[in-house]
C-alpha cells in the first residue's frame, strides 16, 4: 500500500458487528499528526466511549473489541495508525471488531508504504501529463448551443435540430407576488417553481439561439393590462395623449386581474382551497366571454350574496 506522508487525516470509524442495524454506528474523527503516529488503542478508546453514552443498552467492552484496516487486518492496540491505515486523499476507513486485540507481534498484512512528497509530486504529474495526452488526443466535437426560446433552454446541437424539435412558450413568464404562469397561458398558475417549469410549452419549433427581446413580466405589468398578449409597438404622442386620458378604462382588465389574485391569495389563506377559486373562476371566464372585468363583478356578485345568506341565516350554519 502507496501513501504520501500524513500530517493529519480524516478517519472514518465504523461499527456494524450487531445484526440489529440500528445499533451500528460510523464517527468520523479528524486526527492530527501525533494521532496519526500515534496507538490504535486511542482511536478505540475514544469511539468505544462515544458509542456507550449513545448505546446504553448495547455496551462495548474495551478489551474485547479490535480495529480492523480497510483490507481487513486486525491492528494491535500498539499498531501506530499510519503504519496501517492508508490515507486517500486525507480520509481513512477502520471498523471496530469483537474480540481480544492481537499482539504487536502477531499482526499480519502489509504496513503502508510513504512515499516521498517529490515522489508523489512526479507520479501525479506523470499521470496528469498522460491525461492531458489523452484528452488532446481525443476527437472534440462543436459545443452545443442553448435554445433561448421561452420554457426550453435546451442544449441541443445545430446538426441535430429540427422543425418540431423545441416546445416552448410564446410570450414571456409574469411573476407577481407568489404566482407563476406564462403570459400565453393564463389559465395554467402555479405556486412552486417545480410546477412551473413542468407547464408544457404551447409552441412547436426549431431549437433558436435568438435571444428574446421581451423579459419576464412582473405586477406592474399586469396592473396595466400589459399581459405579452401583443407585440409592444412605440406609441405616437397623439396615441399617449389619448391613452392617458382613457387610462381608467384602459387599465380595467389589469386591474381585475389584480383584484382577483389577491382575492385568491387572502381566500387560500382562509382555507379556501385556491384549485376550488380557480375553477370556480374559469368556469365564470367561459360563460362570460373571458372578459376579466366581467368575471371580477360575477366574483364579487356571487361572494357577497353568499355572505348576506349567511348573515340573515340561510346557510346550514
Amino acid at each position: 500500500i502507496l501513501s504520501k506522508p500524513v500530517k493529519s487525516m480524516k478517519l472514518f470509524i465504523h461499527y456494524e458487528e450487531h445484526m440489529d442495524e440500528s445499533l451500528h454506528k460510523t464517527s468520523k474523527i479528524n486526527l492530527n499528526k501525533k494521532w496519526v503516529a500515534g496507538p490504535c488503542s486511542q482511536v478505540v478508546k475514544l469511539f468505544v466511549t462515544d458509542y456507550n453514552k449513545k448505546f446504553t443498552d448495547n455496551l462495548l467492552d474495551l478489551a474485547n473489541v479490535h480495529l480492523t484496516n480497510s483490507s481487513g487486518v486486525a491492528l494491535a492496540n500498539e499498531s501506530i495508525i499510519g503504519d496501517y491505515v492508508a490515507d486517500d486523499q486525507g480520509k481513512a476507513e477502520v471498523f471496530i471488531k469483537t474480540g481480544s486485540p492481537p499482539a504487536a507481534g502477531d499482526v499480519k498484512g502489509p504496513k503502508v508504504q510513504k512515499v516521498s512528497a517529490k515522489q508523489s509530486a512526479t507520479a501525479a504529474a506523470k499521470t496528469g501529463n498522460g491525461a492531458k495526452a489523452a484528452a488532446a488526443a481525443a476527437p472534440v466535437g462543436p459545443k452545443p448551443l442553448t435554445c433561448m426560446r421561452f420554457g426550453c433552454q435546451k442544449k441541443f446541437h445545430a446538426v441535430d435540430n429540427h422543425a418540431t424539435a423545441c416546445s416552448y412558450h410564446r410570450l414571456p413568464p409574469v411573476f407577481h407576488e407568489t404566482v407563476k404562469f406564462w403570459a400565453c397561458c393564463p389559465d395554467r398558475k402555479c405556486y412552486d417553481w417545480e410546477s412551473f417549469m413542468e407547464v408544457p410549452g404551447c409552441q412547436t419549433a426549431d431549437h433558436s439561439t435568438e435571444k428574446p427581446q421581451q423579459g419576464p413580466l412582473g405586477g406592474c405589468d399586469i396592473r396595466a393590462g400589459n399581459d405579452g398578449s401583443a407585440p409592444q409597438k412605440l406609441k405616437s404622442i397623439d396615441q399617449f395623449n389619448e391613452e392617458r386620458t382613457h387610462s381608467q378604462s384602459g387599465n380595467a382588465a389589469g386591474l381585475a386581474i389584480a383584484n382577483m389574485y389577491q382575492l385568491r391569495q387572502a381566500m387560500d389563506k382562509a382555507g379556501v382551497s385556491g384549485d376550488l377559486f380557480d375553477r370556480a373562476k374559469t368556469a365564470l371566464s367561459d360563460r362570460l366571454g373571458h372578459d376579466h372585468g366581467a368575471v371580477a363583478t360575477a366574483l364579487a356578485k356571487h361572494l357577497s350574496e353568499s355572505l348576506i345568506a349567511l348573515e340573515q341565516g340561510g346557510s346550514s350554519y
